[in-house]
């Protein structure tokens, strides 16, 4: 991998060519209702372990006792559709929020990898109920493509178990659509602000026992800030065949390319003075983030004469990391990574009946290792800059490090529902998680930089093991036949990542014990349906995994104890002249008598975080309306000195679906231009100085986009 030059890119077609091509020949539209052309699906599909409905799907995870939820690809393929955020930003208790546009993105469920802003951690990321995280728990929010998605489940905290989630975050599963599900062809142009551009073609089909499913997407933009350009190429494929009415096998291929020049963050001064600047240091070392990423997956499923099932798994991936960046003033920060991961699953679910009452029993096992060389470089010229007080220069220079990282995790897990009456539901359940974590040095070049004296920091080997079982134990309680309460007591289980501490030393494991209260249910009054999803929960957590200071530089360690409690509101209404959706955080985050903290917020979320969207039919079936996004302030760091302000953001939507399988939309964002953070970096303490630590977010834009479906 390396990075993008400018004279080897070539302009695509302006997105006018694109509309031409997938609007030749259409006949005179016939409207149809708001939402994504309606496929025909084989009958056969409803036999299909792997190609559930989001409706089949939803209420298989309402037989967990806590917060779960389902994103239809069909609400946010009304819009722009590009990153993680764009699909995720409505789903309750889930915080995303882009560095500057792309795909990167700071994403938290109740606090997990709170002070990530890239390279996610804390929670289970899955393609088809089959891992995306590396071993060491970390993963990319560029593996995943949202339009080649069906739908996308979200298992907040220990609701995850039936994968063998065990983090505080819990889970989130991005479904694909296969070849029983899928238009047999589908073209999507988007384009917008910032030379946005987006282009998808997918195929699917099936012929008897045998399905397809095809899609290859490019992304391009050079976005809101300078220095920020991105450029994703990405194939998302699975085949799948029935080789009896009970065996079904699965097969899935993903190859991702993707570049992405890194703008660094901005003092807040900096930011309203003119929120499109790079960090200067971030232009200087020209810093990317590149990978190449090939992953093979396969599911095999075996449904039992009495209705039992049996889902083994495996996956392999190889991954290709290049990425200019600079740890310190001098000194390694170019990184060169390759790492290959795989792993395998065994579940077993079990429905059985005693005294009259029904029961249902998942016991499974995930195994996933993974290997990585890492190599990190110096640069051929560490001069400072006068007056800057920094070096500049991109050429690579010598080896300063080579390691070889292990990571392993065994998780065994097991989860029983016992239906006691039509009313009362009980869960109990368990997972013990075994981890290793091991670094072998092989170079490691330490001591005074010859260019500039300063030094280089030594980086040590080291082994270390992590194991703990974590209990279960919810219920859920039918109030009425379209409302039910829930509650739950759950222990989670997270240890670090490779990425998380100075000079790579090892750290402890994460722990926490949350308590979890909630309801969830719909009514109809009218022509509406009134639905919504609200829960409260509390945790807490030893060793978390925090930035805090160490001597006079900063690393992630481990906190002593903390508490993470909220509250997560989902709300949506449908009638047939008008739709509303809302979620809504409120976070608590704080130390507990820490020694260096006090009882001190947390610092890297907002305290409250509402996204929202309104629209109204008008005449031929078109839909308009509103959208919000706004939270309060946010602190920059853990001693509580320094905060990213509240915002509020404004934009419209305006979209079309016809029966004859053509869909359009433009959608306008941030429409009054506000300046604002939209993320920040994490520090102990900023002594109330305003520092390098705030990425913008987009200013004012415009984004259209058209398909066909056929």
């Amino acid at each position: 991998m390396r990075p993008i030059k400018q004279e080897e890119t070539r302009p695509l077609r302006p997105l006018a060519l694109a509309i031409a091509a997938i609007s030749a020949g259409f006949s005179a539209p016939a409207f149809a209702e708001h939402v994504l052309p309606a496929v025909t699906i084989n009958a056969d599909a409803q036999n299909s372990a792997f190609s559930v409905s989001p409706a089949k799907a939803l209420n298989e995870l309402q037989k967990a006792p806590g917060g779960v939820s389902v994103v239809d690809a069909q609400d946010y393929l009304t819009g722009r559709a590009g990153t993680m955020e764009d699909t995720l930003k409505l789903a309750p208790g889930v915080f995303i929020a882009s560095r500057f546009g792309s795909d990167e993105a700071r994403i938290s469920i109740r606090g997990s990898g709170l002070q990530r802003t890239f390279h996610g951690r804390g929670l289970l990321l899955l393609q088809d109920g089959v891992p995306i995280n590396l071993a060491d728990g970390g993963f990319d929010m560029q593996a995943i493509e949202p339009q080649a998605t069906r739908y996308i489940e979200v298992e907040r905290g220990a609701n995850a178990l039936r994968y063998g989630g065990g983090t505080l975050g819990g889970a989130i599963n991005y479904v694909s659509e296969t070849g029983r599900t899928s238009p047999a062809l589908s073209l999507r142009a988007e384009a917008g602000s910032f030379d946005y551009q987006r282009y998808n073609l997918s195929a699917g089909g099936q012929k008897v026992a045998l399905d397809a499913f095809a899609s290859t997407n490019f992304q391009e933009q050079d976005g809101f800030r300078d220095h920020a350009r991105q450029r994703n190429t990405r194939f998302v494929g699975n085949v799948g065949v029935q080789l009896s009415s009970q065996l079904e096998n699965r097969t899935y291929v993903t190859v991702v390319e993707t570049d992405s020049e890194l703008p660094g963050n901005l003092t807040y001064a900096q930011l309203k003075a003119n929120p499109r600047q790079a960090n200067t240091r971030a232009v200087a070392r020209d810093q990317h983030r590149d990978f190449m990423l090939y992953r093979l997956a396969n599911r095999t499923q075996y449904t039992h004469a009495n209705g039992d099932s049996t889902e083994a798994s495996v996956f392999v991936a190889k991954k290709r990391l290049y990425h200019p960046i600079e740890f310190f003033p001098t000194g390694p920060g170019l990184i060169e990574q390759d790492s290959q991961d795989w792993g395998v699953g065994l579940r077993h679910t079990a429905n059985t009946t005693w005294d009259g009452k029904a029961q249902q029993h998942i016991v499974g096992v995930q195994w996933r290792h993974g290997l990585t060389d890492d190599e990190r470089y110096g640069y051929a010229n560490n001069a400072f800059v006068p007056g800057q007080g920094f070096a500049v220069g991109q050429t690579r220079g010598v080896l300063d490090h080579r390691q070889k990282l292990s990571a392993d995790n065994i998780d065994l897990y097991g989860q029983s529902s016992w239906d006691w009456s039509p009313k009362l539901t009980t869960v109990v359940g368990v997972q013990s998680s075994f981890a290793s974590r091991k670094q072998t040095v092989e170079i490691d070049n330490n001591g005074p930089d010859l260019a500039t004296g300063a030094m280089l920091l030594p980086t040590g080997s080291y082994s270390e093991s992590y194991q703990r079982t974590s209990p279960k134990i919810g219920l859920i309680y039918r109030l009425a036949k379209d409302t039910e309460a829930y509650a739950n007591v759950n222990g989670s289980f997270e240890p670090p990542s490779f990425s998380e501490a100075l000079n790579n030393q090892p750290l402890k494991a994460q722990r926490a014990i949350t308590a979890e209260i909630g309801a969830r249910g719909h009514i109809h009054l009218a022509d509406a349906r009134l639905g919504w999803d609200a829960s409260l929960y509390r945790a807490r957590i030893r060793n978390e995994l925090l930035t805090l200071a160490v001597g006079t530089s900063s690393a992630t360690i481990n906190a002593d104890k903390t508490l993470h409690q909220g509250v997560e509101l989902g709300l949506s209404a449908r009638a047939n002249a008008w739709r509303a959706q809302a979620s809504y955080l409120y976070n608590d985050f704080r130390f507990v008598r820490d020694a260096s903290a006090g009882n001190n917020d947390i610092a890297g979320l907002p305290s409250q975080v509402l996204n929202a969207e309104v629209a109204v039919k008008l005449p031929g079936n078109v839909w308009f309306g509103p959208t919000l996004q706004s939270a309060s302030r946010a602190w920059v760091d853990h001693k509580n000195t320094l905060n990213a302000p509240g915002y509020s953001v404004y934009g419209v939507k305006l979209n079309q679906s016809m029966s004859n399988g053509f869909a359009w939309f433009v959608e306008g964002r941030n429409l009054g231009d506000k300046r604002y953070a939209s993320t920040t970096g994490v520090i102990f303490d900023a002594g109330g100085a305003d520092q390098a630590q705030f990425s913008p977010g987009d200013g004012r834009a415009v984004y259209a986009g058209v398909s066909q479906a056929f």
